[in-house]
């Protein structure tokens, strides 16, 4: 009886292959009640842009390929071009990582029409997946004089408003 049950349950396991770790949502992306849970497969599927940059931890530069940030908040809704102006001009972006560390950024750092950088939501350094304590993602901020914003083990990036306007 022994036999026979352990023996369903290896069929039954076999039958339902376990998920691989790129199946399971890495980031999330959110705003305005609008929610994106994305997969490293997803990520590594989307258009990739690389930016050289200097790792000042390490002081030494690396080739970073990533997505740019801008296009996973425009997914989430994230208003761009001319739709940002007025209240979202408060918008801002909390960039948070697996440690708890967190990082804001103006939604306009991410807009072509305030700003010429890309901010990379970078899967690769070197043409190579990021090394375990890095990634699986996270975050590169060119042109960052200190890279306090490069966030490692990036989880999520959630847009709020900061603030009402004060009354007169």
């Amino acid at each position: 009886m022994r036999l026979i049950l352990s023996l369903m349950l290896v069929s039954w396991v076999l039958a339902f292959p376990a998920k691989s770790r790129a199946d399971y949502p890495v980031l999330r992306v959110s705003y305005a009640g609008r929610s994106l849970a994305l997969t490293t497969a997803e990520i590594a599927a989307m258009p990739h842009q690389d930016v050289s940059a200097m790792d000042a931890h390490e002081k030494q530069r690396h080739t970073y390929s990533g997505v740019p940030v801008r296009t996973l908040l425009a997914q989430a809704g994230a208003p761009f071009g001319e739709k940002l102006r007025g209240p979202g001009m408060r918008l801002a972006v909390v960039a948070r990582s697996k440690d708890g560390y967190g990082v804001v950024f103006a939604l306009t750092e991410f807009d072509e029409a305030f700003n010429d950088r890309t901010i990379l939501l970078v899967d690769k350094q070197d043409g190579q997946a990021l090394v375990p304590g890095q990634g699986p993602i996270r975050l590169v901020v060119p042109g960052d004089k200190r890279p306090a914003r490069w966030l490692r083990m990036l989880t999520s990036l959630e847009i709020l408003s900061v603030g009402d306007a004060p009354a007169h």
